[in-house]
């Protein structure tokens, strides 16, 4: 199809782009990267999940969308439905930056059900010569999936005293009979900051302050908060730029950082227990918590990072949302693993002890168990233009290694990964590969990796003295929209 060059604050006017977007939808879906199981646009750009939500029987999640093009621009919010996180419905119902105090795009936020609404708090972007004005919204959206932006908007307009104008992000959750608001944020003097506000009904927002993170230091900017209480812990999540790299830990040019402690909202303190990484892989970012159908914690997270350059680009389409992850704490430590249902939706066609796999899909999951003998095990995913995992026993270390692919993304994003695992008889690697998007849990969610690989790795290579145990999946038969 012949492409069409739009200005980068265009916004979707149904009467003058539906037949345009359709045409541009048809030929996304023909494309050869596309995901199976994963969200992904329809076309144009996906960024962070936003206003993730269980209502009316549904699990909700919005994301960050510009449609027309492979990069980023005037940002909506797209809307997909599931009654199971697996098999999900592409909704009409969506937010569009086409009101002037959101002339720049709708960026991100969360949502919270209140007397059988569902109210979706956003960050109404808004650009001067100047400098941006921090803005942030409301709309309400009812049972017949309607959405209404509030018509008092903005609810919070400004910054509070020594802050920037990059102020987003809301995440909304109630305590004590109250509602709070987290905003991150850059103060004048170029460090990130958690900002809190406090309501009564949502709509009349109190600035309270600045949380105090005591003995942590959050960059030039925070994004992207979220928040849950886990078994009676408090788990706050952040996504700062410009930490330092530590060892190990925080290597991408943007992290994402959980802190598992206690929330003081009256005193607005974290104080915090331990805190840690999110993900150890190369392409993680702005997380987003919110409570599922039995109230049990589950995590989203945008599968990309910053402005990266992708073989999938000419395809006019451009990133995906992790998979669905529900969050546990053992021993102190915040623990992801995919939903439950996921293994009763795909087939076992493999298992044994063998040193080479041959797979007729591209779109599968291995399990693999690997006993500690204090050696190395390598997994080489592809022939000559690979991937591989390497676990190593004597050190506990587990590298992610994407060094040796043809198509490289960006130096800057990453070729290598290291991450620690505690000392274990078997090791279990739970590793899901859609398409071009892996992602690799390691003792039983003990760590994750979440990165994009663009090859064929339909053949599977051990290499290791150690005994091996794999089980391999077909997951071709899953489809995310029908």
């Amino acid at each position: 199809m012949k492409f069409r060059n739009f200005e980068i604050y265009t916004y979707i006017e149904m009467d003058k782009h539906r037949k345009y977007l359709e045409e541009l939808k048809k030929y996304v879906s023909s494309t050869k990267y596309l995901p199976k199981y994963h969200i992904y646009p329809e076309c144009g750009l996906l960024n962070d999940p936003n206003g993730l939500s269980y209502y009316n029987n549904e699990y909700h999640v919005f994301y960050q969308w510009y449609p027309f093009e492979a990069t980023h621009g005037m940002k909506h919010w797209a809307h997909v439905k599931s009654k199971d996180l697996i098999n999900w419905r592409r909704d009409e119902n969506i937010l569009i930056p086409n009101l002037e105090y959101e002339k720049n795009g709708c960026y991100s936020g969360n949502a919270i059900e209140k007397d059988g609404d569902l109210y979706i708090f956003y960050t109404a972007n808004y650009k001067t010569p100047e400098g941006k004005i921090p803005k942030q919204a409301l709309a309400i959206m009812n049972k017949d999936g309607i959405i209404t932006k509030y018509e008092k908007n903005p609810i919070i307009d400004g910054a509070p005293e020594g802050m920037s104008g990059e102020i987003r992000d809301p995440f909304v959750f109630e305590r004590n009979g109250k509602y709070f608001m987290l905003l991150g944020g850059k103060s004048n003097y170029n460090k990130g900051k958690l900002i809190l506000y406090v309501s009564k009904n949502l709509m009349e927002w109190k600035y309270k302050g600045i949380v105090n993170i005591p003995n942590a230091s959050f960059g030039y900017m925070l994004e992207c908060p979220s928040f849950c209480n886990i078994d009676g812990k408090d788990v706050l999540i952040i996504s700062p730029m410009g930490l330092e790299k530590k060892k190990y830990r925080y290597h991408n040019e943007f992290s994402s950082v959980y802190m598992i402690g206690n929330l003081d909202v009256e005193n607005m303190i974290f104080n915090i227990d331990y805190i840690d990484e999110l993900d150890c892989g190369f392409d993680f970012y702005a997380p987003q918590v919110f409570y599922g159908k039995d109230k049990e914690p589950i995590m989203f997270a945008w599968f990309g990072c910053g402005e990266q350059n992708l073989k999938s680009d000419k395809d006019m389409w451009k990133h995906s949302l992790t998979m669905p992850r529900i969050l546990s704490i053992k021993d102190n430590r915040l623990y992801s693993a995919p939903i439950k249902g996921f293994k009763e939706n795909i087939n076992l066609v493999k298992a044994g002890k063998s040193k080479h796999i041959s797979i007729d899909e591209n779109s599968y999951m291995l399990s693999v168990d690997i006993k500690n003998d204090n050696n190395k095990t390598k997994i080489i995913f592809g022939r000559e233009d690979i991937w591989s995992i390497e676990i190593d026993f004597r050190e506990n270390l587990v590298t992610f290694d994407r060094s040796n692919l043809d198509f490289k993304i960006s130096p800057k994003f990453g070729l290598e990964r290291i991450a620690t695992f505690n000392e274990c008889d078997i090791l279990t690697l739970d590793i899901f590969v859609d398409n071009s998007f892996i992602e690799v849990y390691v003792g039983n969610g003990e760590r994750t990796f979440t990165a994009r690989v663009f090859n064929d790795t339909r053949e599977i290579e051990f290499i290791s003295k150690s005994n091996i145990n794999y089980k391999l999946y077909d997951c071709s038969n899953i489809t995310s929209f029908k």
